[in-house]
């Protein structure tokens, strides 16, 4: 059985899935020589949702709350200032 290498097309596609999470899709578009931002991303962006999903659920375990971080038992750790209720600023 021959020996498989790489083509050119296998190594921009793979360039273009690299760099898909680490810059905007216009700027991927550009590095990518398309013509159109639909070509980038039907390809490129947002193909990898086990990754992203993960990286979600990564960022938000542990906070049911959505919008503050999860209550820490630690004495040391600095907690959230109470709010005035009339102004909704801390008190």
């Amino acid at each position: 059985m021959g020996e498989k290498h790489a083509s050119a097309h296998d190594l921009r596609r793979s360039f273009g899935e690299r760099w898909a999470p680490r810059v905007m899709p216009q700027i991927l578009m550009q590095l990518m020589r398309h013509e159109s931002i639909e070509t980038t991303l039907k390809f490129y962006v947002g193909r990898n949702a086990e990754t992203t999903a993960e990286a979600l659920w990564q960022a938000v375990s542990g906070n049911t709350s959505g919008n503050r971080a999860a209550k820490s038992s630690s004495a040391n750790e600095e907690t959230l200032p109470e709010l005035d209720s009339s102004t909704g600023f801390a008190k």
